[in-house]
């Protein structure tokens, strides 16, 4: 792997760099010089491709980006988005940082976007550089494996071609349902084109996007720890906690791209299977019976004396089918677990349907 760190203060690289560099220890770290013969005449982002275009970033797998950019001395006025509008031509994925107090609203903004990934300083500089390596690693294994799913039998749709990539196959329809509705996605497809190598970049971008925020987002196809434990109707705190519980559905556990960064998630089809197989009619009776114990059934954040089944998206909470709301506009077609609360539509409505 190759990550590209844009920093402009060098007190702060100072302590990223040896942190990313003992992470990717089998990789390259670069930081991002500008030119110093770059006059000031042309866009900032036509100068900024021919920089990103020097050897020294060929082949990169990654941008990791400041929010504020000010200082380039050779830019000014310099900021993430504008890299990112940059990457995104190039064909490099990138992600974006912030520090102090504007942190937590970077952080926020970029997961209400399409196509943008955020990670933290706020921790240290060993923690920021796990994630980013787990960042950059999802996107690794996508370009890696994406030559092969391009090959396998079968329409070459995006949803087969990720399935493909993820080991799914059978799963293709379902991930497919997940790009219905999405013109900012439409757009990255129509720039698809090009020389094979500038179209395997391109389509990385893509695919790792698309997994990163919609599918691994929304919980249909994938599920993560708070949406299983309602799907189940397992108590979310017991679920949690308790390992000798989620070991009972280990075989369903998602391994693949951003695995780490996402934090522990599961195939929802592979959990339904194993239900079935148990002839028990929920993950609450399955779990009860093999553990010889009686597992607490999950609770509706909204009447917690009702059982869940869903996931609120913005309490991140189980929420229960009859105190919820569903099918909202920017919800992906195959997010069918997707809802929110209806305290918090009564008090959001207005803009969520917008």
């Amino acid at each position: 792997m190759k990550i590209i760190l844009v920093e402009d203060t060098q007190r702060f690289a100072d302590e990223l760099l040896p942190a990313l560099r003992a992470e990717i220890a089998t990789g390259e770290v670069v930081h991002f010089t500008p030119t110093k013969n770059v006059e000031s005449e042309g866009l900032y982002e036509e100068r900024l491709v021919e920089d990103l275009r020097q050897p020294a970033y060929k082949d990169a797998t990654l941008i990791v980006a400041d929010r504020d950019l000010s200082k380039t001395a050779e830019y000014r006025g310099l900021s993430e988005s504008l890299i990112k509008r940059v990457a995104d031509l190039v064909g490099i994925p990138e992600c974006g940082y912030a520090r102090g107090e504007k942190a937590e609203e970077f952080a926020r903004k970029a997961e209400q976007r399409e196509g943008r990934i955020a990670v933290s300083v706020k921790e240290g500089a060993v923690p920021f550089a796990r994630q980013v390596a787990s960042v950059a690693s999802g996107f690794a294994l996508i370009a890696q494996k994406l030559p092969g799913a391009k090959e396998a039998s079968g329409r070459k749709s995006p949803g087969r071609i990720l399935a493909e990539i993820l080991g799914k196959p059978e799963y293709a329809d379902k991930i497919g349902l997940y790009a219905s509705g999405d013109q900012n996605r439409l757009a990255s497809v129509l720039r698809v084109r090009g020389e094979e190598g500038e179209q395997q970049q391109q389509l990385t971008c893509l695919l790792g996007y698309w997994l990163w925020d919609s599918v691994l987002r929304y919980p249909g196809v994938v599920v993560n720890e708070v949406a299983a434990s309602s799907f189940l109707n397992i108590q979310e705190e017991l679920f949690r906690d308790h390992m000798d519980v989620q070991s009972l559905f280990e075989k369903a556990r998602y391994s693949g791209p951003f695995e780490a960064a996402k934090g522990k998630m599961w195939w929802r089809g592979m959990l339904e299977d194993i239900v079935s197989d148990s002839k028990k009619s929920d993950g609450r009776g399955f779990a009860s019976g093999a553990l010889m114990k009686d597992i607490p059934q999950s609770q509706c954040c909204e009447k917690a004396t009702v059982p869940a089944g869903y996931y609120c998206m913005l309490s991140k909470k189980p929420v229960s089918l009859d105190n919820s709301r569903g099918g909202l506009s920017w919800f992906p077609r195959g997010a069918d677990l997707a809802r929110v609360s209806l305290s918090q539509y009564d008090e959001l409505g207005p803009w969520l349907t917008a």
